[in-house]
Order: C-alpha cells, then structure tokens, then sequence
C-alpha cells in the first residue's frame, strides 16, 4: 500500500497538489477532492499533503475539514477493493509491473509499472498473511483475546477500541489494521461483526496520529487541522459505538461474508460520521479554533484566486504579493536557523523543514496560476513578466533550500561536537546580517506599489550583496590562511567553508531576483487594474487579439492590448 501511494504522488505530486489546492473552495467539491485522494494515496499521505497547504496558507481551517471528511471515505473506498478475493491475479500484476519497470523508459511509465507491482504484491500478501493467521484459529488465547475485545459488552468495546488504535499507531496505516481483519474473517477466526467493530473503530482514531506527526512544527491553523481530523474521529467512533445496535441489525443486510461486511462497516461509519458533520463545517472550524487559541502571527492567507484571470493586471498584482509573502518566509526561514547555529540548538529546525514545504507549495500554486493566465489574451510586457515571475518563484524556493541546507549543517555540527573560535563565528555573524539586510529588502521589493516605475530597491539589493561578496572572499581568505597555518582543525574548515557557500548560494539567488526586478519591463500599470481579457483561442488560424485595445505607450507603434 505504501509503495502504491508513493509511486502514485511521484508520478502525479502536481497535478494531486494542483487539484487539492483549486478545487477546494467549497466544502461539496472539498469532500469530492478528498475522497479521489483518499482512495488513491490514503488518508495519511492525503492529511499531511493538506497540513503542508495549510502552513503555506493555500488553505484554510474550513476547506481542510471538508477534504479531511472526503479523504476518511475515500480510504475506506480503497480498502472495499482489497476486500475482494482476488489473490489469483497478483502474480500477474507483480510480473507486468517488475517487466514494465525494467523496460520503460518514461519516468510516469516506471512509476505506473510500480503501482501496478504494488497492486499485486498487496493482494499476494493478504492471500499469505491468510495461511499465516490460519493456526491461530485453534489458539484459545486468541479465541479468548477476540472474545473479550468484542462490541457486545462497554468493556469489551472500549479495550478494543483502544488496543486496535495501538496498532494503528504503531504501524502508521488504518489499512494495514483493516487489512489483518480481512485475513482474520476470511479465515473463519473472526466470525462475526461484534468481535470486528471495536478494531475497525480503534482503526479510524489511530490514523490520526500520522497528521499530528506531520504537523509538528507548523502554524497553529496546520495543527487546528491535525486536532480536527482526531477529534472528529474520536467522537465518530463514540457516536458509532453507541449506535453499534443499530449497525449489528443493518450491516449483516449488506453481505452475508464476514470480510465484506467488515469493508462495508468501515465505509459506512466513516459515510454516516462525515454526512452528519458536512452542514456544520464552519461552526466546527470556529469550535476548534475556540478550544486552541494562538498569540502567534498566522499564515497570510493566499491571494491566488482564479477570479482574477481574467483582469491579468490584478492577477499579477496578487502573483507579487505571493512572491513577496515567499520571501517573508524565507526570511523568517533564514533567521530560525541562525537562531539555532548562535543558540546551538536543533529546537526550531523542525519549523524550518516544515516552511521550507510551504516554500515548494507556493511555488508550484504560483507556476500553476501564471501558467494558467498565460493562456489569456496578454500584452507582450504581460507575457514577459510571467517569464520574469516564474524565474523568481524559483529562485526564492532554492533560498529555501539554501536555507535548509544551513539547517541540516548545524544538526551535523552539532552532533558531532565541532565548533568553531570566537572570531570565526562573529565573521559568520557578520556574513548573516549583510544576507538577512538582502532578503529584508528583497521582501519589500516585491510590493507592487514599487512596481509603476522599475524598482529602487533592486539596485540597493545589488549594492549590498556587492558588499556581501567583498566581505565573503575576505573571510573565506582569512579562514583558508589559517587552516594553512594550522591553527584551524581541517574539519571544521570544511565546515566553516560550506557554511559560507550555503549564504554565497543564497544571496546568488537573491541577486538574479534583484537583475529581473530591473528589467525594463517589470511594473504594473495601475490604470489598467481593472481591464479584463478573455481565454486565447489555441486555433493556429485565429488572430489572438484581445477584447480591449490601449494606448500606444509601451511598444510604440504595437497596441498594448491587456
């Protein structure tokens, strides 16, 4: 299953990415999103996806609830099909999947091949993990053990609950819990749905934990999210256990096998639970809100909206206001993590990995935005800054990356146990404030108000990374001399130098952001903020003219059509 999900979002991360973050903006379409990723990669890898998107803002706390409510059903969706006896196909399906991963050479072909491999070595493996349990048919102690974890007694029921969600947790998969029942049904060891339902419930509680996981170190709203899938599942699983009366008499109508019924169990307490929750989503949003409150600044939110397409002036107006909102972020990045080289401490590293997440989501929103308005009737200047602004989109995820990387060099650092003289590490100082000055005005920057006249502040983000380099070779000279002397230990030469190569890397970056921002054809005319177009015919024979024709100011003899 694990290797099916990943192979899955390796050949589809985008397009999965672009999909949840477009087609969330009401809670209906929210829980059909979450229900496709659901079935296709399971709700872990689907909540934490959703957790990454709400730290980078692209979402907020109310879409997330609807998509966690689709992302529940569609699990239990994935889990009917491995329910069906259809073990004699998987060496088929293993054996055209290994031929197609060792033949193909398209990256998207290698990856189907391996879900295809996926797909088989699943459904082989629930046909030998049936002849495994088969002994244990016998065992009193497991006759005994499921015979005291069944739904007939509140004992009963709760001890399953919670030992169920035990092993869910320490697997970090509903499916593979749900999965052993399928082989203990089948099997004839267990034998009715009493002694299924504590599990299946314990089931939907312990795969919360894989987004309270994937949510430590991110905002508060991301963690909202994270406490709303628990809490959502606890109370779904007390309302269901209490109800358990009710499904003992209705679920035996939907099949007479055991396993079946286990499937339509897990599917339709999961359907009942999201039904009841779906018209009070926003009051719920607010509820959790209420019960975590927050004194930290949270996520701005996105100003991407598809509304604007069709005014591309404003559309770029909001893919700056984007890109300037990366930059915060990186900047902040940038400062947690020196925080922690000065304080030599790995505390706030995992808020660092988790932005530098938000960082490659932003990106990929921005790309999808700009690509999408590049299909509208633009002017050249317009289609020139969609060149300009994907560059830099780019350029700020690498500081991220950079970042990161600083990061990752300081836990190493750290553990083992290098350090550097006084004197070296208030050069480092002294690198990072003249890189943080360029990324405090690289942040600025990007507010379009600057942008009705090529912008000021690119030549002083040029002026001062001049100064940056001067002050890096000078340091680099003086650090290389004494390791020539000997008076520096050759490994934490080797660590200082990468040090300086991660801010070098980062303020490069910085650079070629500053050079685009003084390209001549980089600002917003304000007097056309408001000008709409329409979507360019893609016909070769048709004339991509737009519905409005300007001023002859930019092009000379060549209309600015907007």
């Amino acid at each position: 299953m694990s290797l099916m999900s990943q192979e899955l979002q390796k050949m589809a991360a985008s397009k999965l990415r672009a999909l949840l973050y477009k087609l969330t903006r009401n809670r209906l379409s929210g829980v059909l999103v979450g229900t496709i990723l659901g079935f296709l990669i399971h709700s872990g890898a689907t909540i934490v996806m959703m957790v990454s998107f709400i730290n980078a803002g692209l979402m907020g706390l109310g879409q997330s609830i609807g998509v966690m409510l689709g992302t529940n059903l569609g699990t239990t969706l994935s889990m009917q099909l491995v329910s069906f006896n259809i073990a004699e196909f998987s060496y088929i399906a293993i054996f055209t999947g290994i031929m197609g991963h060792l033949t193909f050479r398209r990256d998207w072909l290698k990856h189907l091949s391996l879900i295809l491999f996926g797909f088989g070595l699943l459904f082989l493996g629930m046909d030998i993990m049936k002849d495994a349990v088969l002994p244990f048919k016998s065992s009193p102690r497991i006759a005994a053990l499921i015979q005291y974890n069944n739904a007939l007694s509140v004992w009963g029921m709760i001890s399953g609950i919670v030992l169920s969600s035990v092993f869910t947790i320490l697997t970090q998969s509903s499916g593979a819990t749900i999965g052993i029942l399928f082989a203990l049904g089948s099997t004839g060891i267990v034998t009715s749905l009493d002694q299924a339902f504590p599990a299946i419930l314990g089931a939907h509680i312990g795969t919360c934990t894989i987004a309270i996981f994937g949510s430590i170190g991110t905002h508060a709203v991301a963690k909202r999210a994270a406490l709303a899938h628990l809490v959502f599942n606890i109370v779904g699983s007390i309302f269901a256990a209490l109800m358990y009366k009710f499904y003992a008499q209705m679920i035996p109508l939907t099949a007479d096998d055991i396993t079946r019924q286990i499937a339509n169990t897990h599917t339709i307490v999961q359907a009942v639970n999201s039904l009841m929750l779906l018209p009070f989503v926003n009051q719920y949003a607010r509820l959790i809100t209420r019960i975590t409150p927050s004194h930290k600044r949270e996520p701005e939110k996105s100003h991407l909206d598809d509304r604007l397409l069709n005014t591309p002036e404003k559309a770029i107006v909001a893919a700056l206001l984007e890109l300037k909102r990366m930059s915060h972020v990186a900047q902040e990045m940038f400062q947690a993590t020196m925080r922690g080289f000065l304080k030599i401490s790995t505390q706030d590293f995992p808020y660092v990995r988790k932005s530098e997440e938000a960082l490659d989501n932003l990106k990929e929103a921005i790309n999808s935005f700009l690509i999408t308005l590049a299909e509208r009737n633009l002017s050249r200047r317009q289609s020139i800054i969609l060149q300009y602004l994907m560059s830099a989109t780019s350029d700020l995820e690498r500081i991220g990356d950079h970042v990161e990387n600083i990061a990752e060099l300081t836990s190493d650092k750290i553990r083992r146990h290098i350090w550097f003289d006084d004197e070296s590490v208030l050069d480092l100082i002294e690198l990072y404030k003249k890189a943080d000055g360029i990324l405090g005005l690289l942040v600025i920057s990007f507010e379009p108000s600057f942008y009705d006249s090529p912008s000021e502040l690119a030549t002083k983000i040029l002026d001062l990374r001049n100064e940056y380099v001067a002050m890096s070779q000078k340091i680099k000279q003086k650090h290389n001399n004494l390791i020539l002397e000997k008076k520096e230990n050759p490994l934490n030469g080797i660590y200082y130098h990468r040090y300086v190569i991660c801010l070098d890397k980062l303020v490069k970056h910085s650079k070629t952001i500053a050079i685009v921002e003084k390209e001549p054809f980089f600002f917003v005319k304000k007097h056309k903020l408001d000008r709409t177009t329409t979507k360019r015919e893609m016909n070769g024979d048709t004339k991509h003219t737009s519905s409005i024709t300007v001023d002859k100011g930019l092009f000379g003899d060549e209309d600015d059509k907007t």
